[in-house]
């Protein structure tokens, strides 16, 4: 049930809806986390927010790269943040940045990482995912779909999601300077987990998205 590169071998935005309902799995023996991806954000490759806009550097090579491997770098010097490399034609590749997740396996070990044990702040941010899943900068460039961290599809051996389409809320991103008004973010409607609402701090386009994106 792990998605094979191909699944990452298509348009930034088709993939990052996509990516909805699929679990992120970091196996760690007997302590594998997992959780469900409820909130993504697109960024294609000519986009002025994306890592890749201004060409390749030492940081951010793996964008160039090959789709479906993972893409780690670090924030305000204490977060890990992942990207998902996407994208049809090499050189232009883009990447589906991982918002939210819901937990799903491997709570306790997620609550002593996080030194909480309210499920809703386990996950629900970019920095939080990493530090609950233990995702550091030594998994920047793996590969997605073998090793210790993969996705897994939404028929997946954690249970199946279903994720139509109507719920499927399509807005704008947040926490960026460039290029904000760009409707690339996604999240499951009503998902507790999702880092923010829509209408909080960030326009909502619709539920469905606009035609064509």
């Amino acid at each position: 049930m792990i998605l094979p590169s191909s699944f990452y071998d298509q348009d930034t935005i088709a993939t990052a809806r996509g990516l909805l309902g699929c679990s992120l799995v970091h196996a760690e023996g007997n302590e594998t986390t997992t959780g469900m991806i409820v909130e993504t954000e697109a960024y294609p490759r000519r986009d002025p927010a994306a890592h890749s806009f201004h060409g390749r550097t030492d940081a951010n090579s793996v964008l160039f790269g090959p789709p479906g491997h993972a893409h780690l770098f670090f924030v305000y010097g204490m977060h890990w943040c992942m990207n998902v490399v996407t994208g049809t034609d090499e050189g232009e590749r883009g990447a589906v940045f991982l918002r939210a997740l819901e937990p799903v396996k491997g709570v306790p070990v997620m609550q002593e990482r996080r030194g909480t044990h309210e499920l809703r702040l386990l996950c629900s941010g970019p920095g939080r995912l990493t530090q609950a899943l233990g995702i550091t900068g030594e998994f920047n460039g793996v590969p997605l779909n073998s090793g210790p961290l993969r996705i897994s599809s939404r028929r997946s051996v954690f249970g199946s999601h279903t994720v139509e389409e109507s719920m499927i809320v399509q807005t704008t991103r947040v926490g960026i300077a460039k290029a904000r008004e760009q409707p690339y973010r996604f999240y499951l409607k009503g998902n507790p987990h999702v880092s923010r609402k829509a209408g909080l701090a960030h326009r909502k386009i619709s539920e469905n998205g606009p035609e064509g994106i």
